[in-house]
């Protein structure tokens, strides 16, 4: 059987398409769990792409006429790219609330226990799973992946070879996007690292003042016990900034992407 492509052209423009989205989707979570097979996510992808390929027809057969159908390979290295650095900042910020849940796991003492989850292939505490998902679920529920894929779809427009020089003028923006994802996995974290520094100092003053108790297991104990109930009374109120911060970090990167 032979297979012909009647329109060059719009099969290397829908060629494209295919690479940017594909580059952003390998990175989401669901999408970057290692139990979801390959197959799928490029299924996903090839769907996506064919969804949004006539509305980007346009703006990837301008690319293609002003470089030539012999240096295709230039746009195909510059959507990808593209889609890497877009999937990376979307992942960045859902990153922030797994550092949140790190350093909860630091803080509280479940640190000295090795976890190993295998669909992520990785080490990670208790308090980072819980908190993953249930963003994730909080997110597909309250249709927060909206704007995602709008901003990707802008993308095509704003972000394309004709200003290809755009995320080089903006580093700015990078460095405040990573200090501030820092600053609020820290401030998710700050009720549990202010207790725990609480009970640090209580348990020194215990030591001085019984030094034939055995601190150093108490203060285990007292730290996982005392963590989980302060986490079970901020929960509610925990998920609601998480959420929050997720739905402001979505709306910056949303605008950078537009502009």
């Amino acid at each position: 059987m032979n297979v012909t492509i009647a329109d060059q052209t719009a099969f290397l423009a829908f060629w494209l398409c295919f690479s940017r989205w594909v580059a952003v989707l390998f990175q989401l979570p669901l999408f970057d769990n290692v139990a979801v097979p390959n197959l799928v996510k490029v299924l996903a992808s090839f769907v996506i792409s064919f969804a949004f390929f006539p509305e980007l027809r346009g703006t990837l057969v301008a690319e293609i006429n002003m470089v030539g159908t012999n240096n295709i390979w230039m746009l195909v290295m510059f959507h990808t790219t593209t889609g890497l650095i877009i999937g990376f900042l979307v992942k960045s910020i859902m990153s922030l609330f797994v550092a949140a849940g790190s350093l909860l796991t630091q803080q509280i003492g479940f640190a000295s226990v090795s976890y190993f989850d295998p669909t992520q292939g990785q080490q990670i505490g208790p308090f980072e799973r819980l908190i993953e998902w249930t963003m994730i679920i909080l997110i597909l529920t309250s249709g927060a992946l909206v704007p995602m894929f709008k901003g990707v779809f802008e993308s095509f427009y704003s972000v394309n070879f004709l200003n290809s020089d755009k995320l080089l003028k903006t580093p700015e923006y990078f460095v405040l996007f990573f200090k501030s994802a820092f600053s609020a996995s820290v401030l998710l974290a700050g009720p549990l690292i202010f207790a725990n520094l609480l009970m640090n100092l209580v348990m020194g003053i215990v030591a001085r003042t019984i030094p034939q108790m055995n601190v150093l297991m108490v203060s285990f104990v007292v730290n996982i016990g005392l963590g989980l109930l302060l986490f079970l009374g901020i929960s509610e109120e925990f998920f609601q900034v998480s959420f929050d911060l997720y739905v402001q970090k979505l709306g910056d990167w949303f605008q950078f992407l537009s502009r």
